[in-house]
């Protein structure tokens, strides 16, 4: 055999363990990217307490790691509620099933999922009995994996991710990936929360009168910067201490929470609704200009006018007024000045008989 045989064979001996060093090459430098990637994605979810721009985050966070085309989140559908609901998807069409998905905190999923706290594969958790039932509730949402979301002793939320784009199974990697994710966006998500609850009035959900002052501040800025319009609404329920004085504080507590809830069905995601103090509200509008203002503003009342309280043995019913303002930079210095122009115009709609909608005039 000649020197040139000779080498041939020594070539075709290396290859083998010359292609398995390759990949494991591969595979190493694919965990460091991953593991930077998770480092960044870490650093930006705990430094967002936007609660929307968070969940938001996760979600792209998984579809842009594993290339799934369909994602939700479940999260506790209220501060002081443990049910679960689909907080935010991406990709799916069927809003009216995915929103009327429910899963108790006390549930043998839940509990099952929080015990045993790793991605899982919708089929395999499909073989366990018990869990079927809870599991078809979520069918819709077609999942191939689950992935819990525990912060300290608790599950707070639940991961959901479709097949993958290329059709491939989720590798180990990827599972081990989502499992450490999961684990940083449980933490982001208690935190966002408990700033959250900071932030809100107990009673009605809306921003409390300190979080809209600074964030009234900071829209205010923000159109300064990009000379887009800014609008603020102040509202006042009419003759709401006579109100009270007929049906009582509980009846008047009642309203408004009514009302918080159609203000923060009818407004958009960009809004900020206030309880500014009592029974009255303020609306921080921003992209939005006086006409459209005054649009919103009115729709607002006709519905709030329109609307049957419970509470008695017959529907009552409560009006409100409402002033409008526009911010405008060569006369509006402080954030008190654009505060006082729409409350002017709320006092000229009681004034000139309650229950419409008045809009400050520029001079």
């Amino acid at each position: 055999m000649g020197n040139k045989g000779i080498d041939e064979v020594s070539e075709g001996l290396l290859n083998p363990n010359l292609q398995m060093y390759e990949k494991k090459i591969k595979k190493n430098e694919r965990k460091i990217y991953d593991l930077k990637n998770l480092i960044n994605i870490g650093l930006s979810l705990s430094s967002n307490l936007n609660f929307m721009s968070l969940v938001e985050s996760i979600l792209y966070s998984c579809i842009g790691q594993v290339f799934v085309d369909k994602v939700a989140i479940l999260l506790q559908e209220d501060i002081d509620s443990d049910r679960f609901y689909v907080h935010m998807q991406k990709g799916f069409e069927n809003d009216d099933e995915i929103n009327a998905i429910r899963l108790m905190h006390d549930s043998r999923l839940i509990s099952y999922l929080s015990e045993n706290c790793t991605a899982s594969e919708y089929k395999s958790l499909k073989s366990v009995k018990d869990l079927v039932p809870e599991l078809e509730v979520l069918s819709v949402l077609e999942p191939h994996i689950i992935i819990p979301m525990k912060s300290k002793e608790s599950l707070n939320g639940l991961i959901i991710l479709g097949d993958k784009m290329t059709g491939e199974e989720f590798s180990e990697d990827e599972k081990d990936f989502l499992n450490d994710l999961a684990k940083f966006a449980a933490v982001a998500v208690e935190n966002s929360r408990l700033y959250l609850m900071a932030t809100l009035d107990r009673m009605t959900r809306l921003y409390i009168h300190h979080y809209f002052q600074e964030r009234l501040i900071e829209e205010i800025r923000r159109s300064e910067r990009s000379g887009s319009p800014l609008c603020l609404i102040m509202s006042d329920i009419d003759h709401f201490k006579h109100f009270n004085d007929t049906y009582g504080h509980q009846q008047g507590d009642l309203v408004l929470k009514e009302i918080a809830l159609i203000f923060k069905k009818m407004l958009r995601s960009i809004d900020i609704p206030a309880r500014y103090g009592g029974e009255e509200f303020a609306v921080i509008l921003p992209d939005t200009d006086l006409d459209s203002a005054i649009h919103i503003a009115t729709r607002l009342r006709k519905i709030i006018e329109e609307h049957e309280f419970p509470g008695q043995d017959e529907p009552l019913s409560v009006t409100m007024s409402i002033g409008v303002a526009q911010y405008d930079p060569s006369e509006d210095e402080e954030s008190s000045n654009l505060i006082k122009k729409a409350d002017e115009a709320l006092y000229r709609a009681k004034n000139s008989g309650r229950n419409r909608v008045v809009a400050h005039k520029a001079r």
